[in-house]
């Protein structure tokens, strides 16, 4: 947790200034605005720098995720969030919050921005001389409550009420955060809560393609010759016993094929190598009614999957060629689909999936399922 570092709007143009809070200690030591901010002392050491994002140009979204964990929940909400944005070439940035309960499902907050704008607010900061550690919507350092709650930051203002952020516009916050008057974050309040953000972001749109590089440590005069010498022995010594070890599982994997292919060439004496042999093996049991390759596998496999699911139901199932179906299965959450297609994965059956909703209301998917 950061007591110390640097926190930056981002700025709205070429020639505009940015406002900047310097934090030492645990408390705001400095604030101005300027063109480029004031460099960080000498003993700040690894202090972070935060950018702040107005609030018009990202949507924040808390979604329920169901029964995940938290990085298959993240990977999830990242399409399901995509999906709901207007707009083509968007950036979903992601954080798993935990279940609410002991029953509820896993919580994953979500901010959608468009990638150009946020690549144009990291160029921008980089000719002020700032590749920030964490980009955060500025509605995030807002607090969670049931009453309309509203901050100025430097020149970035946003409304904010439960999980809904709003830039400020009096109309629209007339509109979706009702008639009451929102409460003003004071002068106090708002250093509070960008050092509570800058010792813990509740977001960092720094991921993915837009993740801060980190440069290579530098090394004193000779330190690199000597570090090359001691990697270059330790890859020597750490490759000895595996190579070793592959020759024996190669000799052992020829030796297993041939008696494989000795074995099968009983039933198809015409199979030259294991994979011809599987091939037609899988032909005679497929003409007999058995083996992997006949509908039977992969719909059982998805009737067994869908049955500790309820709600979930097939609308309609083909056989296409090489033992895979296509079905359509429908259900009235997303989750209760994601469920049955991560059964699925689990019993080994190759799936995929594209989600949809339809003129009912209900979560539909179009899938594709694999026998192993």
């Amino acid at each position: 947790m950061a007591d110390t570092g640097l926190i930056v709007t981002c700025p709205s143009g070429p020639d505009a200034a940015l406002h900047w809070w310097r934090a030492d200690g645990g408390h705001i030591a400095a604030r101005g605005q300027d063109f480029t901010p004031p460099s960080l002392p000498a003993h700040s050491g690894d202090a972070p720098v935060v950018a702040l994002v107005p609030a018009a140009d990202t949507v924040i979204r808390l979604l329920d995720m169901g029964d995940m964990s938290g990085p298959q929940a993240e990977a999830a909400a990242r399409y399901r969030a995509a999906d709901l944005s207007i707009g083509g070439d968007v950036f979903v940035a992601v954080r798993a919050l935990g279940k609410a309960a002991a029953e509820g499902g896993m919580l994953v907050l979500c901010a959608t921005i468009a990638r150009a704008t946020l690549a144009d607010h990291l160029a921008e900061l980089a000719l002020r001389g700032l590749d920030p550690d964490i980009i955060m919507p500025v509605g995030l350092l807002l607090p969670v409550s049931d009453q309309p709650v509203s901050a100025t930051f430097g020149d970035l203002g946003v409304d904010r009420m439960g999980d809904l952020v709003l830039p400020p516009d009096e109309a629209l916050a007339g509109l979706l955060l009702g008639e009451s008057d929102p409460v003003v974050l004071d002068a106090d309040a708002r250093d509070a809560a960008m050092l509570a953000a800058l010792a813990n972001p509740p977001l960092n749109l720094r991921q993915g393609e837009f993740a801060r590089r980190t440069p290579l440590l530098a090394l004193a005069p000779g330190q690199g010759h000597m570090l090359a010498w001691l990697l270059g022995a330790l890859v020597l010594v750490s490759l000895a016993v595996p190579l070793v070890e592959i020759g024996k599982h190669y000799l052992g994997a020829d030796l297993a094929q041939r008696r494989a292919l000795a074995s099968a060439q009983r039933l198809v004496p015409e199979a030259t190598d294991v994979a011809q042999a599987e091939a037609q093996l899988d032909t005679r049991l497929a003409a007999r009614g058995t083996g992997n390759s006949v509908a039977s596998v992969p719909l059982s496999g998805l009737l067994s999957a869908m049955q500790p699911v309820p709600g979930v139901v097939i609308r309609q199932a083909d056989y296409r060629p090489g033992g895979m179906i296509g079905a359509m299965i429908a259900a009235p959450r997303v989750e209760d689909l994601n469920a049955v297609l991560i059964a699925l994965q689990n019993n080994g059956y190759k799936v995929t999936a594209a989600n949809r909703g339809d003129a009912t209301g209900q979560a539909v998917a179009d899938i594709t399922v694999l026998a192993p």
